[in-house]
């Protein structure tokens, strides 16, 4: 009888027969962990340096003011505000001697504090014997002084002939307001004491006496103008970022403006990295900030309150000290600041120590800076027949450029270098991590297949091999 011998039986091979040799495999595989481990955290550590570079470039460098058009026509803007002040007089006729020598030395005080109020160039030279000669006014405040011009004259008397976008215009009744700083008269400007309510105009056209063009009296009552003041501002401001002091007969103001603007999104970051506010954040103007950053440092310097303002302002906000007086003007002369112009910057330079005084104010988000090239000339003894002052003010060119304000980098764009960096230095993505991480989670992993016998090893396991038939 025949038995059935299964395959197994000729397998000589057993696995507990097999020498086992493991010792490379593990070194392999502690060496390939290692690498991996060590290659990780260097990714890791490039991951993070290079994430808080790109984290600097938004915490730190977030707004940037780039051109954003060139073509802007000047219709499109406002025409700044012009203010125009005598500062400069001399009498002509008096006939009191007496009454002539006093009113003399009023009229040089008059014109000194003037200067300094102005920062006239030649104030600088002024010695203490031009201070002593006021001794007798000492206990004026420089209030009374002001007042010293101020007696019947008016608006019909200080301006010849105005022009307006080439056609001439009445003065008084359409263009100039008082505004209530020294004897100034001033167009355009939101701030005069009765303005138009159509102002801010505009102009269409550039150069030569296409905007505004103004002759001055030079003879008012029994005084002569000697020099005026001429203040280019924004309309909504009360001090100028132009300010011109001069005794020509022909004061000619070409503008050269410059228009900001900012996206809303730039609200975001605080103001000392934007540097200016949005409409709704602001208390007060810009000019108001700087007025009363001047005065503030007057008061600290000199311990007197001076007054040159619009009375609608409020602008010290401890109890005045004193107000300033003719004996104060030494000391105004010697840290006198422009009350008229708009100078974020206070230049200390008394004995051979030059420090600044930074007031930090900013303007409004959306301004237009007026800069302006300033040229002087005397008219000839013909022209001057009429003993006038002529100014011209006028855009240089007809199209202006026009810069806005941006974020450097947004959120989305921290974001996207975020997800760079990551996949560049250690492969990741927010899917491939998700997977892994659930992976990890026992509930969440994938099942462990079990290996799967091919046909033919299954076959070979159950089939019994052929029958010997073996004869006794």
């Amino acid at each position: 009888m025949s038995t059935a011998i299964k395959s197994s039986d000729f397998n000589d091979d057993n696995d507990d027969d097999k020498p086992t040799n493991t010792g490379p495999k593990d070194t392999c595989l502690c060496l390939r962990r290692l690498t991996r481990i060590i290659l990780m955290l260097v990714g890791a550590v490039m991951t993070i340096y290079v994430c808080i570079l790109s984290s600097e470039r938004y915490f730190k460098y977030w707004v940037q003011t780039t051109i954003d058009r060139t073509d802007v026509h000047v219709s499109e803007i406002a025409f700044p505000a012009i203010t125009i002040c005598p500062t400069h007089l001399t009498l002509h006729s008096v006939n009191n001697t007496e009454q002539n020598s006093r009113e003399q030395r009023l009229h040089r005080l008059y014109n000194l504090v003037q200067s300094i109020r102005w920062r006239n160039p030649a104030v600088d030279q002024a010695s203490q014997l031009d201070f002593n000669e006021f001794e007798e006014f000492n206990n004026q405040t420089l209030l009374n002084v002001d007042s010293i011009f101020n007696y019947g004259y008016s608006c019909k008397d200080l301006f010849v002939q105005c022009m307006w976008r080439r056609r001439e215009v009445d003065c008084c009744s359409m263009l100039f307001r008082n505004l209530k700083i020294g004897s100034c008269y001033v167009f355009n400007s939101i701030n005069a004491e009765d303005p138009d309510p159509t102002w801010p105009w505009s102009v269409a056209d550039a150069g030569f006496k296409s905007a505004l063009n103004i002759k001055i009296n030079r003879y008012i009552n029994d005084v002569r103008l000697e020099a005026i003041g001429v203040i280019v501002q924004e309309p909504s401001q009360y001090v100028g970022s132009s300010v011109t002091y001069s005794s020509d007969d022909r004061i000619v103001v070409a503008l050269q403006p410059i228009h900001f603007t900012a996206e809303p999104a730039v609200k975001a970051r605080p103001v000392h990295m934007r540097y200016c506010y949005f409409t709704e954040e602001l208390i007060k103007s810009y000019s108001q900030c700087i007025i009363e950053c001047h005065l503030h440092y007057i008061s600290k310097k000199c311990e007197c309150s001076h007054s040159l303002v619009p009375e609608s302002i409020d602008l010290l906000t401890e109890e005045p000290i004193r107000t300033c007086t003719v004996a104060d003007l030494p000391c105004m002369q010697k840290h006198g600041v422009s009350l008229f112009y708009m100078g974020n910057i206070i230049e200390e330079s008394t004995d051979n120590v030059f420090n600044t005084t930074d007031c930090k104010c900013y303007p409004n988000c959306t301004h237009t800076q007026y800069h302006a090239a300033t040229f002087t000339d005397r008219l000839s003894s013909m022209e001057s027949k009429n003993n006038f002052i002529e100014v011209d003010v006028y855009f240089q060119e007809e199209t202006l450029f026009s810069y806005r304000s941006t974020l450097h980098i947004t959120m989305l764009d921290l974001m996207v270098s975020y997800g760079g960096i990551a996949g560049l230095f250690l492969g990741l993505s927010v899917l491939g991590a998700i997977n892994s991480l659930l992976d990890r989670i026992p509930h969440c992993s994938k099942p462990i297949q079990q290996p799967i016998k091919t046909d033919r090893v299954a076959h070979e396991a159950n089939v019994s091999l052929p029958v010997r038939k073996t004869h006794d």
